[in-house]
C-alpha cells in the first residue's frame, strides 16, 4: 500500500467510523452476537493462545466489537487483572458491557478509542489484543507504534487477521454476488478485510512499528454455524458492514437468482443442520523491548 495523502486517510477513517458505529450494523451485532461469537470460536482461540495470557495481567483489547475476544481475556486473567475493552463508538461496546455485568465480570472497563491516539499512558499493558481489526486501521505502522507505546517492556501484541480472500465464507456469499452486481473500483490505498492475508505484510509492518521478535503463522480453524444457509445469508447481509452497499444494489429479480445460487452453495458445506467451512487467519506477535 503507497503513502496516500492525509486528506484520503481522513476519508478513510470517516468510511470506518460511519460503518462500523452506524444503528444498523451495531444493531446486527447485537441481534446475532451469540452464533457469530460461536462461528469465530477458533480464531478467538488463538489471540488467546497467542497473548501467552497469565493471571494479573493487565490487556487492551482493541476492535471489542460486541465482547469477542475481550471477555474471553477477562476470564483468562482473573479477578487480579485487568481489561480494557475499546471500540470507535459506544454502541457496539455497550453490549459488551452488559454482557461482562451478566457473568460477573469485576475486572473489565470499556472506552471508546482511537487506535491512532489512545488515551492511555505510557508502559500501561501487558499485552495489546485484536481479533479482525487491524487490517481496518487507516495507518497501520502508526497505530502498531501506539500499540508499543502503551506496553509495558516485555509486553506483547496478539493479532489476529483475515487471511487470503478465496475462502469458503466469502466465496459462497460475496463470491456470488459479484455475479449479479458491478462493484466499484477499488482505492489501491483503502484497508480492506483481507490485505493483511499477503505473505508477510502483517509481520513487516510489525517490524517498523519497532517491534522483536516479530512472527506470523498462518493457520486454518474450523467455524460451524448452527442454522440453515438462509439464516447465515441474513445475518450476513445485516452484520457485514463493508459489503452492504453492494447487496443493496441488487434488484428484486436479481436477488433471487443470486440467493438460490448462495443457498445452493451453503448446503454444500451443511449436513442439514450445522455449516462447516474453514476459515483461514494469521495470527501476528510481536514484543517490546
Amino acid at each position: 500500500m503507497s503513502a496516500p495523502d492525509p486528506a484520503k486517510i481522513e476519508r478513510f477513517r470517516e468510511t470506518l467510523r460511519e460503518e462500523w458505529t452506524a444503528e444498523q450494523t451495531v444493531a446486527a451485532w447485537r441481534k446475532w452476537q451469540g452464533p457469530l461469537s460461536a462461528f469465530t470460536r477458533g480464531a478467538t482461540a488463538a489471540v488467546l493462545e497467542a497473548a501467552q495470557l497469565r493471571p494479573g495481567m493487565w490487556v487492551l483489547d482493541l476492535a471489542s466489537g460486541v465482547g469477542d475476544p475481550a471477555l474471553s481475556i477477562a476470564e483468562a486473567v482473573g479477578p487480579s487483572g485487568h481489561v480494557v475493552a475499546t471500540d470507535l463508538g459506544p454502541g457496539m461496546i455497550g453490549l459488551a458491557e452488559e454482557m461482562a455485568k451478566s457473568k460477573g465480570l469485576r475486572n473489565m472497563e470499556f472506552r471508546v478509542a482511537d487506535v491512532e491516539a489512545l488515551p492511555f499512558p505510557d508502559a500501561s499493558f501487558d499485552v495489546v489484543s485484536c481479533r479482525f481489526g487491524v487490517m481496518f486501521f487507516p495507518e497501520q505502522v502508526k497505530a502498531f507504534r501506539e500499540c508499543r507505546r502503551v506496553l509495558k517492556p516485555g509486553g506483547r501484541v496478539s493479532f489476529v487477521v483475515w487471511g487470503k480472500r478465496e475462502q469458503p465464507f466469502l466465496g459462497a456469499t460475496i463470491g456470488v454476488l459479484m455475479k449479479y452486481v458491478e462493484a466499484p473500483t477499488p482505492d489501491p490505498d483503502a484497508p480492506h478485510a483481507f490485505m493483511l492475508g499477503e505473505r508477510g505484510l502483517l509481520e513487516s509492518r510489525l517490524k517498523a512499528a519497532g517491534f522483536a521478535d516479530v512472527r506470523e503463522e498462518v493457520r486454518t480453524v474450523t467455524a460451524r454455524w448452527e442454522g440453515t444457509p438462509e439464516d447465515y445469508w441474513q445475518q450476513f447481509t445485516e452484520v457485514a458492514a463493508p459489503f452492504r452497499p453492494l447487496i443493496a444494489k441488487l434488484t428484486p429479480e436479481t436477488r433471487a437468482k443470486a440467493e438460490a445460487e448462495i443457498f445452493a452453495g451453503l448446503r454444500k458445506l451443511s449436513d442439514g443442520k450445522v455449516i462447516t467451512m474453514p476459515l483461514e487467519i494469521v495470527i501476528g506477535t510481536g514484543v517490546k523491548t
